[in-house]
């Protein structure tokens, strides 16, 4: 369960929202079962178009987006002013003017390019066809041949300098200065290795551009996990950092470096001792550098500020709990998300679960609490963007009746003036605002409703739908909504919520085989409340229903957005109440839908997921009579993934000892599937060699497939995926009832 190459995560996949006709899609009468999965695992190639990009103009009063493919594209322009929405160009004459010059009419309907860049004051357009350049006059559409190389334009590499000169990038486990006029790269630190790297953040700019923020991992201490080529015939041993619970953990360090005389100072607060440290950036006038600092097992969490000059710091802000302050999703990039510096004046929005929900809190830069900006029975998800001159803060929270409908909203910096600004139900994924802050683009979704980008001002007054997705292909193979419900958990008080997704040619008066799609990590959802699939895991699920199951994934009690107290269910105690929530929701929901066949229930799940497979099957073996577990991770792996949750080993012994599959592994009754890549690095082989070490020695028969020199990601892999469509075929679906 080890993360990129550090951290375990469950790949989340891009964002989409796309729109579908629902009463009875279009379906293929030549497409078979077996071709419908196959598409539906390459779902997100049946959308096009899901959100826009919008390139406004230098006064900020327009916007221009392109849809379509690179062969044919269609441009708008979009003016929020006078509220219009219009093509850009006419295509007509633009093809007219073109012929002559392509000595034919440019092929498709649309436009013959995608991209292109205003020039002459904006009164003409340069663009690429067939590798020739031209430019357009917008006026009367006369067209020139001009001298150029067509090139595709990369952004530049690094972290750009506050003047724009100059930017740094990792390379080789150090820091490099690319210069953009004079000399090209420099080498800024030295020393840097595989178990003892440099890195560096956003931020890291002195605000005169002399100095940078630096962090190293010392992790020579740490274990070395050996990662065996098997693909010759003399084997070798590669090894990656990989701190497992209990064990040594990466020391990190923090410095800051005088680009000019290559001098740095430590600081001290920042380094030294093992802990989790992100650096944030310089304060407003570049007087101090802003680190946090979280403490191994998650408790503690604090803001501090250091003097770039001597190193010597102060702690503006601390956080602690009884249980955990931060967890995984925390140290996995959520933590960019804790505290927004203010530009205008010395203060700083801080996020905090303190009375039992996250809310944002308004503070100055000495630590002084300034006034609590949200409040009530709800999370904030983040903050999106700051308006100091109308002293507003533009944030996400999930506040509605519906638990999970994530919507925009904002607040003053008083603390008045609360406002949801989206309406539309579902969850308001990608908000972009407008340079003025007059407007803002808002791409929504829901499961059964239609996604579409809305263009809004920022007092949430609606002015026009601008887009919505194309999704013709997938209307082609057919398609059914899924369904969110909710049912209670073991305790019988806590709602749980879920999504179900059935064949696209669903009978209710027939009975369904059942396929769970589990993760169940304590750091992440995984039910989609957008329309679409949101991971690998979702992919699979809705796969997996055209072949004629009934697929079902579910949020239980321990995941994020929901109270503090939802979180801390399962604190010092993974493993014991995930598995008997999903019982208690198959009971409900085998009495509420007589087309489930509650006799045949199948669970699949990757990483985390693969843990709580396994767990699934020794846990309740008279509900899951097939599992299928790929990559499974286990508590005694990655110290940063179970220590926030569940403490060292040799504090909760009962916890652990009950908590690790080994252990219960005499309780298999049904069939098991293990996978995994002989690579990985996330979630060690050895994981599981002692699961089937430990079923050998109960005498439990299980399946195993090793998939040579593959890494944490083989859920992606074809072989993989067929493997998981034949084991349910062949022991769950094919099996009398």
């Amino acid at each position: 369960m080890k993360i990129s190459c550090k951290y375990a995560i469950l790949k989340v996949g891009l964002m989409i929202v796309f729109l579908v006709s629902f009463a009875h899609a279009q379906v293929s009468d030549t497409i078979t079962s077996k071709g419908r999965y196959r598409n539906y695992l390459k779902f997100h190639s049946l959308i096009r178009d899901t959100y826009i990009i919008p390139h406004w103009y230098k006064d900020g009063s327009r916007f221009w987006f392109a849809v379509g493919t690179p062969e044919n594209t269609m441009v708008y322009e979009v003016d929020p002013e006078h509220n219009t929405k219009r093509p850009f160009f006419d295509q007509d004459r633009l093809r007219k003017s073109l012929t002559p010059w392509l000595d034919k009419e440019p092929e498709n309907k649309g436009l013959p390019f995608s991209d292109f860049v205003f020039v002459e004051d904006d009164n003409a357009a340069e663009f690429f066809v067939e590798h020739k350049k031209f430019r357009l006059y917008l006026n009367d559409y006369k067209i020139l041949k001009i001298d150029g190389k067509e090139e595709v334009r990369q952004p530049l590499a690094g972290i750009m300098s506050p003047d724009g000169q100059q930017s740094v990038i990792m390379k080789d486990h150090t820091i490099w200065l690319i210069s953009h006029s004079g000399p090209k790269e420099q080498q800024l630190t030295t020393g840097g290795t595989d178990d003892y790297p440099w890195t560096v953040e956003n931020g890291c700019w002195s605000k005169d551009g002399k100095r940078l923020l630096l962090k190293r991992s010392d992790g020579r201490k740490v274990h070395h996990l050996p990662v065996i080529d098997y693909s010759e015939p003399e084997e070798s041993v590669t090894y990656t950092v990989y701190a497992k619970t209990g064990g040594a953990i990466e020391i990190p360090e923090l410095y800051v470096l005088n680009i000019d005389s290559g001098n740095s100072i430590t600081i001290k607060e920042g380094s030294g001792t093992p802990q989790y440290v992100f650096p944030v950036g310089w304060t407003q006038e570049g007087s101090e550098i802003l680190f946090m600092r979280l403490d191994r097992l998650g408790k503690k969490l604090e803001f501090l500020a250091t003097n770039p000059d001597t190193g010597a710091g102060r702690t503006i802000l601390s956080e602690e709990a009884k249980t955990f302050v931060s967890g995984l999703n925390f140290l996995t990039g959520n933590w960019k998300r804790q505290v927004t510096l203010l530009k205008e004046r010395p203060s700083f929005i801080w996020m905090s679960e303190r009375d039992g929900w996250r809310h944002l809190y308004l503070y100055s830069m000495d630590g002084k609490l300034v006034r609590q900006l949200t409040s009530g029975n709800f999370p904030v998800t983040g903050v999106i963007r700051t308006n100091e001159k109308s002293g507003l803060i533009y944030f996400t929270a999930n506040a509605e009746k519906e638990v999970y409908s994530t919507n925009v909203y904002r607040v003053g910096l008083n603390g008045k003036n609360g406002k949801r600004l989206t309406p539309a139900p579902g969850i308001h994924t990608y908000s972009q605002f407008s340079p003025s802050g007059k407007y803002f683009l808002d791409t929504h979704s829901s499961p059964d409703t239609a996604p579409a980008v809305e263009l809004r001002t920022t007092d949430g007054k609606w002015l026009q739908q601008v887009h919505q997705a194309d999704i013709t292909k997938l209307q082609k193979i057919g398609f059914r909504a899924p369904e969110i419900f909710k049912a209670k958990a073991a305790d019988g008080i806590t709602d749980l919520y879920g999504i179900m997704y059935k064949p696209y040619d669903f009978d209710p008066s027939k009975k369904y085989p059942v396929v769970e799609m589990v993760y169940a990590g304590p750091f992440i959802n995984i039910v989609p409340h957008r329309f679409g699939p949101t991971t690998s895991l979702s992919v699979q699920a809705q796969a997996l229903a055209q072949l004629g199951y009934i697929t079902v994934m579910m949020d239980t009690r321990g995941t994020v957005e929901r109270s503090k107290a939802f979180q801390d269910a399962v604190y010092r105690n993974i493993g014991r109440y995930e598995i008997a929530d999903r019982v208690a929701v198959f009971r409900q929901l085998g009495e509420k839908y007589s087309y489930m066949d509650m006799k045949r229930v199948g669970i699949c799940g990757h990483s985390w997921g693969g843990y709580f497979a396994i767990r699934a099957m020794l846990m309740a073996p008279d509900l899951y009579k097939v599992g299928i577990a790929s990559a499974p991770g286990e508590l005694t792996e990655g110290a940063e993934i179970n220590e926030p949750y569940m403490g060292l080993p040799e504090d909760n012994k009962e916890g652990y000892e009950w908590g690790t599959n080994t252990h219960h592994a005499a309780n298999l009754k049904g069939k098991l599937l293990l996978i995994h890549g002989t690579s990985d690095i996330n979630a060690p082989l050895s994981t599981t060699i002692r699961m089937i070490d430990a079923l050998t020695k109960a005498g439990k028969r299980y399946d195993l497939i090793l998939v040579p020199g593959k890494g944490h990601d083989i859920e992606n892999e074809d072989y993989v995926n067929d493997a998981i469509r034949r084991y349910f075929e062949e022991n769950l679906k094919n099996t009398e009832k």
